[in-house]
């Protein structure tokens, strides 16, 4: 477990050092804030919190993930870094585990962002959103779930490619294509882990679909366990 955690804390360094992570971060929270102020000074958007968070996790997070995946493995591939962190005493399984969890805290650290910045926003300029408060905490919350999927699908798509760029491209291309069908073919797109970006909503409201809820995070959970063994094998027999 500690080698995990060290692992973690210099993979999420090795992100977050990067000029481009932290632009991106910035422009994250420059996002929030410009939309909540559309909402205050147009009267034009109802819940802008929410507004915010559907524009991170359909739009913002799913490229950041595969920049993110582009750089931690397919990047250190092509530099020939990854065979120095490989000769250590370490398992590949520890080495896959601790860059895909480091790519997640940063996920997360995105979502915390818009979150803090909408709540602030609310505190302090817009006090009749404050009884929206919990309503936007649960929803950036569990918004968490469905972006741990995505990270994994990444993940896989960057033992693919053999450059950094192309694992961009074909990620955020193979999930647009993903997202396409989905709603072309209505009728398949319930299967879709794409289709759950948006899955806070029915967090929203005087009650909650619990069996729909949970027929999601067992679907999304399936997805997830999929991918982690499919990347995992692929790091694991891949020759560096």
């Amino acid at each position: 477990m500690n080698i995990i955690k060290a692992g973690v804390r210099n993979e999420f360094i090795k992100l977050i050092s990067r000029k481009k992570y932290q632009i991106l971060i910035v422009l994250t929270l420059f996002l929030s804030i410009g939309i909540n102020m559309l909402s205050t000074l147009g009267n034009v958007l109802t819940n802008s919190s929410l507004v915010v968070l559907s524009s991170i996790t359909g739009f913002i997070l799913p490229l950041m993930i595969a920049m993110a995946a582009a750089d931690l493995f397919t990047a250190e591939q092509e530099d020939g870094s990854i065979k120095a962190i490989l000769t250590r005493p370490i398992s590949r399984i520890k080495i896959f585990t601790s860059k895909i969890l480091a790519i997640f805290i940063y996920s997360i650290t995105v979502l915390l962002i818009g979150y803090l910045s909408s709540v602030i926003y609310c505190i302090l300029l817009n006090f009749e959103g404050l009884a929206n408060i919990w309503e936007i905490t649960l929803s950036y919350a569990v918004s968490i779930v469905p972006m741990f999927t995505i990270v994994l699908f990444s993940a896989v798509i960057s033992q693919l490619c053999k450059n950094s760029s192309s694992t961009v491209m074909i990620s955020v291309f193979s999930y647009m294509a993903i997202v396409v069908i989905g709603i072309i073919f209505s009728n398949i797109s319930p299967m879709l882990f794409t289709s759950y970006t948006g899955w806070y909503k029915l967090f929203i409201g005087a009650s909650m679909p619990l069996a729909n809820i949970f027929n999601i995070l067992i679907l999304l959970i399936g997805y997830t366990l999929i991918f982690f063994a499919a990347g995992l094998i692929s790091f694991e027999k891949k020759e560096y």
